[in-house]
C-alpha cells in the first residue's frame, strides 16, 4: 500500500495490484463498502514483451484512511486460520 497522502478530492494509490484481476477485487470491496475507486493501468500489465506494471487501485484522498482500514481488516480475515 502508498503512503501518499493528500488533501481535498484529488485520487490517491490506496493499493498496488500484481495484475488486473486482483486489482477488481480488490476495487469491488470497497465499493461494496461504499467507498468510490477507479483502476489504473489494468490495460498495460500482462501484454507479451512488456515488463510488468502494477495496477493501481485509487480513491479520494478524503477516503484514503478508511480504505486502507478496510484493506487491513481484508487481510487479516484472509490470514486466519
Amino acid at each position: 500500500m502508498s503512503d501518499e497522502q493528500h488533501v481535498g478530492n484529488e485520487l490517491v494509490t490506496v493499493y498496488e495490484a500484481p495484475n488486473a484481476a486482483v486489482a477488481g477485487i480488490i476495487a469491488g470491496l470497497l465499493r461494496s463498502a461504499g467507498i468510490a475507486c477507479s483502476v489504473a493501468g489494468e490495460n498495460q500489465a500482462g501484454f507479451s514483451g512488456v515488463p510488468a506494471v502494477a495496477v493501481t487501485v485509487l480513491v479520494r484522498a478524503e477516503d484514503l484512511d478508511r480504505a486502507r482500514n478496510l484493506l487491513r481488516q481484508h487481510e487479516k480475515l484472509d490470514e486466519s486460520p
